[in-house]
Parts: C-alpha cells; structure tokens; sequence
C-alpha cells in the first residue's frame, strides 16, 4: 500500500452518500481497488458494486487529506 492509500468497508447507502461527498471533496485522480477491478472513485456506480463485495482500498493522492474517511476506516 502506498502512503496516502487507506482500506476502507462501506456497511448501508447512508455510507455510501456520505462516503461519495467526502470524495467529490477531492483533488486529482482517486482510484478504488478490489482485487484486480480498479474504478474511479467517483463513480457511484463503482463504490456500489465494491461495497457489496467487502472492503477496498482507496489511492489517494499525497496532496489529499485521508483523514476525511476515518470513518469506515477498516
């Protein structure tokens, strides 16, 4: 795992909103990572179907805070 890379486990849609306005905050590219499917963050669409697959790991660059997802934090 790189530096700025954090695993995180999404449990309800309450999560999942919340999780997606903490990264539309972001700067620059931000990569989610379950096994070998790669998505962009972004896309809701993508967080949805890792969520219902367990955790997974989020690429931040260094220049992002990811403090901002302590919350479902593994």
């Amino acid at each position: 795992m790189g530096n700025n890379d954090v695993v995180v486990k999404l449990d309800s849609n309450r999560d999942l909103k919340g999780f997606m306005e903490c990264v539309n905050k972001l700067r620059g590219t931000v990569k989610a990572v379950q096994g070998d499917t790669i998505v962009d963050a972004r896309s809701t669409l993508g967080i949805a179907s890792m969520m219902v697959n367990g955790t997974f790991k989020l690429m931040l660059g260094t220049d992002n805070d990811k403090e901002l997802f302590s919350k479902w934090r593994v």
